[in-house]
């Protein structure tokens, strides 16, 4: 089980030499459901856009490379993860087109506000509560603007051995639109293909 654990933080929060390996995981296994979240946020050539841990970069990566005026921020809190972000996107953190911040979202002030969109994949399982993020990620939106997140479904999360710890909070469907219904996000839709993509409307 020690083992396991190990795993599953590097998961949550990738440091060192394993957490290298597990950025290369991340980075395939999480490409499906970035290429079809962008798709489906309908990103517009100036929009202003937050990823909330933007881990290996590939959301930003495949942003800035299709809207090349997007104004993209991106959060991580594994130093890691940020150290290999700003070297990639140096030029672009120079031309003032990426702006990276580093730090725990849910405790860390972001003074940037207004976004059209904010976006996360594979990260409200390490939210114990989802009501403050929720909330938060509101807070950060202009009026009629979008969240959009993907999660695995809690039956098949279950299914893997590393994330039976109680690192992995195994939201339901059900919790998670209801949470965010409680924040006060006004409409909610998903649907279901290899997991969960989920949109809400401030």
């Amino acid at each position: 089980m020690a083992i396991l654990r190990k795993i599953g933080m590097q998961f949550k929060k990738p440091t060192g030499f394993h957490g290298k390996i597990v950025s290369i995981l991340m980075s395939k296994g999480n490409r499906p459901a970035y290429e079809r979240m962008i798709k489906d946020m309908t990103i517009h050539s100036n929009d202003k856009i937050l990823e909330i841990v933007f881990g290996p970069g590939i959301g930003i990566h495949l942003i800035s490379k299709i809207f090349e005026t997007a104004d993209i921020y991106g959060i991580d809190f594994s130093e890691l993860m940020y150290r290999r972000a700003a070297k990639r996107y140096e030029k672009l953190i120079e031309n003032n087109r990426v702006h990276l911040l580093f730090g725990d979202f849910v405790e860390t002030e972001i003074s940037a506000s207004g976004f059209d969109k904010i976006f996360c994949i594979n990260v409200v399982y390490f939210w114990d509560n989802l009501q403050k993020p929720f909330e938060k990620i509101k807070s950060l939106l202009r009026d009629d603007s979008i969240f959009y997140f993907y999660m695995e479904s809690k039956d098949d999360l279950s299914k893997v051995k590393f994330t039976k710890d109680e690192i992995f909070n195994k939201h339901s469907i059900e919790q998670v639109t209801e949470a965010l219904k409680s924040a006060g996000f006004k409409e909610t839709e998903y649907y279901f293909k290899k997991g969960y993509y989920i949109k809400a409307k401030k």
